[in-house]
């Protein structure tokens, strides 16, 4: 999968990651790939959650060691 945008919110706890997303997604153009990096384990739903209410395309999660990789497809 190709990543347009990698947000970095390590070590945020909620709701840092999903701002931090929020805000990333703003400069992000419709289509792109933006992949979140989390260690708050409630992220991942968080993110799915949001990205069904306002109408971006939740992709998947990835847990690599301890840090969630989060995938979102930007909506138009």
């Amino acid at each position: 999968m190709n990543v347009d945008l990698i947000v970095d919110a390590r070590y945020k706890s909620c709701p840092g990651p999903l701002l931090t997303l929020v805000e990333a997604i703003t400069r992000a153009s419709p289509g792109q790939i933006v992949m979140l990096l989390a260690t708050d384990p409630g992220a991942p739903l968080d993110v799915k959650e949001w990205a069904s209410s306002v109408g971006h395309k939740f992709l998947k999660v990835e847990k690599v060691d301890d840090v969630y990789q989060i995938y979102v497809e930007v909506s138009g």
